[in-house]
């Protein structure tokens, strides 16, 4: 494995959730801003951490400059990158940039994975059935690729604002019972990124909340799609937006973008982008809806933020057809994690905390 170069003020690695340009002294600097969990009492609030305690990056793989930049490229800002306390737990993720406001139903089947404990918005998720949550593989587990234990999740569903918002009748939350994740996903190469999580009661289906349906086949080369994610909606900004955000964008080619990155993409794997839209695009594991709104891939990664002509990756739905079908039949085959004495104390934990709100 060859370590990625430096270039002054450059140092360009392939992390186990994105590609990203990070300045090397950001690294190196005694102490670092970083962004708390997206819960709105703390949205305003920065952490300052000494260097011995900088959530650690993901397992770096060979270095990947995308062919039409330079070392002038500015780097994205250090808090949109994915960070992970010392344990390998996820604490945030990107979000979307250059998006609008959503507006409620717009986004049925759009979920948010949260943290029991906090009610901290992890990622993005899509409903398949009124139980199952569609998402990516690394939003459910460590730097190493080790599912968490499944009972420190809960999904949102039926609201656009985090948290919900004080008296909406239409909000939805469940504790998740268990989680798939395919049994071939590589935190190092972020191949194979998809999961599944089921909740332990099924969500109440309404005008406003119900599953997507998935893509026949494949998008291609100019299909335009959309997604939605809770962030920032200006690249410039530290501040996120407690609203759902929407932007669109139009499928790539898959050589050309996979000759950007090195090469490294994979059968399984899509691009999409937009100028001004082409990174960050959402929130990992939200879906791209293409073809009237049926769900075409999932958020995975991408390089930079807003970097012309570099699209984001995403999985492609379509090849994981069968793994699919077999995980919301039976769990099907993967690495499971499910129920506990520890999920039990957890799940008893998520329902005196609702009861008591």
């Amino acid at each position: 494995m060859r370590a990625a170069p430096k270039t002054g003020r450059l140092s360009v690695l392939l992390l186990g959730v994105a590609v990203w340009m990070v300045p090397a002294q950001v690294l190196a600097q005694s102490n670092v801003t970083l962004p708390q969990p997206f819960n709105v009492s703390l949205a305003a609030v920065n952490h300052t951490l000494p260097s011995n305690s900088l959530p650690p990056l993901a397992t770096a793989a060979p270095a990947i400059v995308p062919a039409n930049t330079s070392s002038h490229w500015e780097p994205i800002p250090h808090y949109k990158h994915p960070h992970y306390d010392g344990t390998g737990k996820v604490l945030w993720f990107p979000r979307i940039v250059g998006g609008a406001p959503a507006t409620h139903g717009e986004f049925p089947a759009m979920v948010s994975l949260q943290l029991v404990r906090s009610s901290a918005h992890v990622c993005g998720g899509t409903l398949l059935t009124m139980a199952h949550v569609l998402t990516a593989a690394h939003c459910v587990t460590d730097v190493r690729g080790v599912p968490h234990p499944a009972a420190q999740f809960q999904v949102m569903a039926d609201d656009l604002r985090l948290p919900p918002h004080t008296g909406n009748p239409t909000v939805q939350v469940r504790p998740v019972r268990s989680v798939t994740v395919h049994p071939q996903y590589d935190a190092a190469t972020i191949a194979n990124d998809i999961a599944i999580a089921r909740v332990a009661s099924d969500f109440r289906k309404t005008e406003t909340l119900f599953p997507g349906k998935r893509v026949q086949r494949a998008p291609t080369l100019g299909d335009r799609c959309s997604l939605a994610g809770w962030g920032v909606t200006d690249e410039r900004s530290t501040t996120m937006s407690p609203t759902l955000q929407r932007i669109n964008v139009v499928i790539s080619d898959f050589g050309t973008c996979s000759a950007l990155f090195g090469n490294v993409l994979t059968a399984g794997m899509l691009c999409a982008g937009a100028p001004g839209r082409d990174a960050c695009q959402g929130d990992s594991g939200g879906a791209l809806l293409c073809s009237g709104g049926r769900v075409a891939g999932i958020v995975s990664f991408g390089a930079g933020c807003a970097v012309p002509d570099v699209p984001g990756v995403y999985v492609d739905v379509t090849h994981y057809e069968k793994w699919i079908n077999g995980a919301l039949r039976n769990g099907g085959e993967g690495r499971r994690v499910g129920g506990s004495v520890v999920a039990g104390v957890l799940v008893l934990f998520w329902i005196v905390k609702n009861l008591t709100m």
